[in-house]
């Protein structure tokens, strides 16, 4: 499974225009998993992050299939020229890890 980590930062005018453009993602149908959130802001040390997308795919074809998406593009279309700041993390959750965290 890939997991699939994106924050972005950006002014406050613009950040529900982000949260609209990337909440198109959420329609693309080869995530297992996909969420945009707004950041609760909890943490006391850090709080530069306004939302995240957060992604859960089967296979790194999938995860190939959703980045060339149509929709894909769209969202990009939508955000870029909006955003400040991204930043992203796509990592492998092996077998024996996925086992762990079911307990």
């Amino acid at each position: 499974m890939i997991r699939h980590i994106v924050m972005f930062n950006a002014s406050a005018d613009n950040r529900d225009a982000v949260y609209r453009g990337l909440s198109v993602l959420t329609q693309i149908p080869q995530a297992r998993l996909l969420e945009v959130a707004y950041n609760e802001k909890i943490d006391q040390i850090a709080n530069d992050i306004d939302i995240v997308v957060y992604g859960e795919f089967d296979t790194i074809e999938d995860f190939r299939a959703y980045k060339a998406h149509p929709l894909y593009e769209e969202s990009i279309r939508q955000v870029r020229h909006l955003r400040d700041v991204r930043v992203a993390a796509d990592y492998t959750v092996s077998a024996a890890t996925r086992e762990l965290v079911k307990g």
